[in-house]
């Protein structure tokens, strides 16, 4: 039964996709925000999860900024979706003409290493996260990145050829440590996720936004253990619609100082103060339906209401 289930979702949302994908961006992308807008004045759980997310992060924010980031953030996603229908369409020229790098802090921060060796590239979830490793292969820079297998196996065979049908190529997170360890030794970047919670078993607790919030350590370990430079980078939308830019800062290593333990979390606390920092910059481009401070080194939860 969940079998035909799991079918008929994924048969639904290829039907819907390129349904969508038929239309030009001019209607695609105000439909999708309108379902997305729709989506969250009916979905009371998430909506509450990002009403909470909100408040540990902006406390200093009134109420009705933190419904508008919120419903904004729904709204991004929508966007996304917009974009997922015309994945497979995507052309080097098509992407030059809306994505491109930013001026002072893009393509040359990534290629002041690239020839030295492998790079850890490391993103979050931020605006249409899922185009930016694609835009970045039909730039001439494909790479290899970790993913968390989705609950519906026939979404999840379907996203993995979108992913590498421009060159990139998926590691699932599995046993992932012998993979990344000699795609970076052949020289190949590896791209990370790092910005959901996990449990504690799996992570180190490190601030996000002044609170606790576990998060694995898979990426500080790696680089501490390899010296191979860091990347963080992440796409936001700009003034005109359906145009993005591609943010790269300044590449680093991360050194050890004899202490495993210290390293590991300085490390990344480090790392994770670049996702702080743009999701301040961009707070309605973050997916904040997310239970991100679910896993608290005292127990509690703050999305019990939800």
């Amino acid at each position: 039964m969940s079998t035909l289930l799991d079918w008929s979702i994924y048969v639904g949302i290829r039907v819907f996709l390129t349904l969508l994908g038929i239309l030009p961006r001019t209607f695609s992308y105000p439909l999708c925000a309108g379902l997305a807008t729709l989506v969250f004045w009916l979905d009371k759980k998430h909506r509450c999860i990002g009403m909470v997310n909100l408040e540990i992060a902006f406390p200093e924010k009134d109420l009705e900024w933190r419904q508008r980031i919120l419903r904004k953030s729904f709204q991004e996603i929508g966007h996304h979706v917009a974009e997922l229908s015309r994945f497979q369409r995507l052309s080097r020229d098509n992407v030059l003409n809306r994505i491109t790098y930013e001026e002072d802090r893009g393509l040359e921060n990534y290629l002041k290493v690239k020839d030295e060796e492998g790079i850890l590239f490391m993103t979050a979830h931020i605006s249409i996260w899922e185009i930016l490793p694609s835009v970045h292969a039909l730039n001439g820079h494909p790479l290899y990145f970790l993913v968390r297998p989705l609950d519906n196996p026939f979404v999840e065979k379907w996203m993995n050829q979108l992913r590498c049908c421009y060159g990139n190529r998926v590691i699932s997170k599995q046993g992932s440590v012998r993979h990344v360890l000699k795609v970076l030794k052949e020289g190949h970047d590896v791209g990370f996720l790092m910005d959901q919670n996990i449990q504690e078993r799996e992570g180190v607790y490190v601030p996000l936004f002044g609170r606790p919030a576990c998060t694995s350590s898979a990426l500080a370990s790696l680089a501490l253990r390899t010296s191979a430079p860091v990347v963080a980078g992440f796409i936001y939308p700009s003034t005109t619609r359906g145009h993005y830019v591609i943010r790269f800062y300044p590449p680093f290593r991360l050194r050890s100082s004899g202490n495993p333990d210290k390293d590991l979390s300085e490390s990344t606390a480090l790392l994770n103060s670049y996702i702080e920092d743009i999701i301040r910059e961009y707070p309605h481009c973050w997916l904040w339906c997310h239970r991100r401070f679910h896993t608290q080194p005292d127990g509690s939860n703050p999305y019990e209401k939800c």
